[in-house]
């Protein structure tokens, strides 16, 4: 079967919010799968080779969708002492939201976030600080589907 892939290119048509946790990537996950009412589900993660080292670095990356469409997709943004996205370093995971977000609505989905064990800090992050927006990017594999099934014809 034949894969397509969809390409996230880094726009600036998303809000960014960063959280300060010492949560594993599927605690923090499963917080936010109850507090949004989504699924997230891990993507693959985006590696980088960087010039300076021989080690490739993954960071994870998790996507969920909610019934109005707005997509969620959740970074790591630590990872064996390289950063995702060097200028906020100080932040654990990034959250990328996509769709239709008021300040209202990105308001309450902090607070709830800043209720969850061991989040020290949690805040949305002004797209015009990050210089490396790039990294943002990624590709999803999935699967064609086929119009015709090759059983089906079979005698």
């Amino acid at each position: 079967m034949a894969e397509k892939k969809i390409t996230n290119d880094p726009d600036n048509d998303y809000r960014l919010v960063g959280i300060g946790t010492s949560l594993k990537e599927y605690k923090m996950c499963f917080h936010l799968n109850q507090l949004v009412g989504c699924d997230f589900r891990k993507l693959e993660a985006l590696v980088f080779e960087p010039k300076d080292r021989t080690r490739k670095t993954e960071f994870s990356v998790f996507k969920a969708e909610d019934a109005l469409k707005n997509i969620f997709i959740v970074f790591t943004n630590k990872n064996m002492g390289e950063y995702l996205l060097p200028e906020i370093s100080n932040f654990d995971y990034l959250v990328q939201l996509r769709g239709r977000f008021t300040d209202e609505d990105v308001k309450v989905l902090m607070e709830g976030i800043k209720k969850f064990p061991e989040v020290v800090m949690c805040q949305e992050v002004p797209l015009k600080k990050i210089k490396s927006k790039e990294r943002l990017g990624y590709e999803e594999e999935i699967a064609v589907q086929r119009l015709i099934s090759p059983k089906r014809f079979k005698r």
